[in-house]
């Protein structure tokens, strides 16, 4: 009978705030339900998640509209998280219709479509028999779920509710979807009898249970833990008590009693002792996953055969939100820092970064090209931020900027520019997908007979990068998420080539660091985990922190910012030498974006 009804909330053919019409229902749950609908004005079809009537009955009038409100007022800040693993919502709404006999009003969230996979169907339901399967899907799958994740908990936005169901698969790229039980802070204790309501219960966490107003981003956190746990072990049975700290039962490895001690301090029950953010729990198995045996070849036979060493240190970037009930909350204040694509106002270029006063510029940002993403995964998996067109007007005086701008109004278009220099472990990779072209000398690379990267130890204690005779691997797992040095122009070409990329041109790289209105001065020491970057107000980081290969004009090679050993100081675009390397040169990915 209830299903009856709830089939009766949305009749197909239903035209919601004159743009969705309702095709079927493709889902249901305590809280609502999840149809299918056509987007009239934008030609695609959507996802629409009711808050169901009957929920709303149960509560208080005054509760009830609190809660509503604040579910709204969240949509809204949903609706402006722009990321590659968490799902678009495109609105909320509320509106009075027919329900069988009866007008009712009906609350409901217009998103993304995404039919078919989950994260589920991403995992073993035995959990995975070798470590290599573990650690590939924790980079593939988790490292930008948590990425995604990051993102939303800096909205001041918490999920409650997450579970491999919860993560909608996009291809092979998951999508934190449906914001479901992200309410206000203010709601009454849950008890047993509606805690299936408030969340899943082999996921959900002891403080979440027991007061669902205690619950913040740890509550997500356990949940991720749980998700861990499954990756190894399979899925969880009944034997798994709920609102349990877990451990995984054979850690015979170093790499498994890495994993697990995350693991346990993702689900410890005390929220206070848990890991306490997306990004701390990111970085972690980042650490892990990038940490490799120095011999370089994984054992083939056995379970979980062994890889790892050791946790070390944090490593870089990357995604998600996920589907369940439906209901959210706007948590306590949080960093309101400007978005990092938003474009500025027009402004002049001030000081420069050395502390001397510099001649001016005027900058007239333009706005965005229509139907841009302002994020994007590349094939590589370093995340690619938009950069805003801009019209710069050197002053004469400026010699750098006329060198690199030319004199009068230039235009500098919009291009996506890689949140991160290339990593050593990033560097590997593609070395080891080309080793039919590459030709190993004296510890120097040849990439189609062009010297592409030096395998030396110039920086005392420091050769990140080591070739057996066969295949390249990381010396030392610590190294793997700093950014690759010793790499010459032709090797950062190479690379970028090979992905479909191109380097930055001068007036790009440029006129992001002028303009970048929070642009930290000082170098970073190498070897450092890209990480540990700071994030400028365009969402990159190490901009001119540490030098990087690029172009002048799509055909000269420079080096653009400061070199150590660079005893010019005023100069931050260098003509060099592509065959050349220098231990304190990296490079980073960029893309046209019209």
């Amino acid at each position: 009978m209830k299903e009856t009804k709830e089939h009766q909330y949305l009749t197909p053919g239903t035209l919601l705030d004159g743009s969705y019409q309702v095709i079927e229902m493709i889902g249901k749950g305590g809280m609502g339900a999840v149809y299918m609908a056509y987007d009239v004005r934008l030609d695609r079809k959507v996802a629409i998640k009711i808050i169901s009537p009957d929920f709303s009955d149960v509560m208080a009038v005054e509760e009830r509209e609190n809660i509503l409100k604040r579910f709204e007022s969240e949509a809204r800040i949903a609706a402006k998280i722009d990321h590659p693993n968490v799902i678009r919502i495109y609105g909320f709404k509320r509106e009075n219709l027919p329900v069988g006999a009866e007008v009712r009003e009906i609350d409901y969230l217009a998103m993304e479509l995404l039919a078919g996979r989950t994260l589920r169907n991403t995992m073993d339901v035995s959990g995975f028999e070798y470590e290599e399967e573990t650690r590939e899907w924790i980079g593939k799958y988790m490292v930008p779920i948590l990425d995604g994740l990051q993102t939303v908990h800096e909205r001041g936005i918490i999920h409650r509710d997450l579970k491999p169901e919860n993560f909608l698969m996009k291809d092979d790229t998951p999508k934190l979807a449906d914001f479901g039980l992200s309410l206000g802070f203010d709601l009454p204790s849950v008890t047993a009898s509606v805690a299936e309501i408030f969340g899943t219960v082999t996921y959900m966490a002891p403080e979440q249970f027991y007061n669902f107003s205690l619950a913040r981003e740890p509550a997500d956190i356990y949940a991720i833990g749980k998700i861990l746990y499954e990756v190894v072990e399979g899925k969880m049975s009944d034997k798994v008590k709920p609102f349990k700290q877990v451990r995984l039962p054979n850690t015979d490895t170093p790499f498994l009693q890495a994993l697990n001690e995350i693991v346990m301090n993702a689900t410890e029950e005390n929220p206070n002792q848990r890991i306490s953010s997306a990004k701390d729990l990111k970085e972690r198995l980042m650490a892990l996953i990038y940490c490799r045996r120095t011999d370089g070849e994984p054992v083939e036979s056995g379970r979980r055969s062994s890889w790892i060493g050791k946790v070390l240190w944090p490593g870089i970037v990357l995604a998600a939100l996920a589907a369940g009930a439906v209901v959210m909350h706007f948590s306590h204040s949080v960093d309101s820092r400007p978005a990092a694509t938003a474009v500025p106002a027009a402004t002049e270029i001030g000081p420069s970064i050395s502390g001397n006063e510099r001649p001016m510029a005027d900058v007239q940002h333009r706005p965005f090209p229509d139907g841009l993403e302002k994020t994007f995964r590349g094939r590589d998996n370093s995340i690619f931020h938009l950069i805003p067109p801009a019209v710069i007007e050197p002053n004469e005086d400026m010699e750098d900027m006329a060198r690199v701008f030319g004199s009068g109004k230039t235009t500098v278009g919009a291009v996506y520019l890689a949140e991160n220099p290339v990593t050593n472990q990033q560097y590997v990779a593609f070395l080891n997908k080309n080793l039919d072209r590459i030709e190993v000398i004296d510890n120097e690379v040849f990439f189609d007979g062009d010297l592409i990267l030096k395998l030396s130890e110039k920086i005392r204690g420091y050769k990140p990068i080591v070739f057996d005779g066969e295949r390249f691997f990381l010396k030392e797992p610590m190294h793997a998420a700093c950014a690759v040095l010793m790499v010459t122009g032709h090797g950062a070409e190479a690379y970028a080539t090979y992905y479909g990329m191109r380097l930055p041109r001068a007036r790009e790289w440029f006129y992001v660091m002028t303009t970048n209105e929070e642009a930290v001065p000082e170098r970073i020491e190498v070897p450092t985990p890209v990480i540990n970057y700071s994030k400028d107000s365009y969402g990159l980081r190490g901009v001119n922190q540490i030098a990087e290969w690029g172009r002048i004009d799509g055909e000269v090679s420079a080096i653009l910012g400061q070199m150590p050993a660079n005893m010019i100081e005023s100069e931050w675009v260098i003509e060099k030498d592509p065959s050349k390397y220098y231990t304190d040169t990296s490079f980073r990915l960029a893309k046209d974006a019209e």
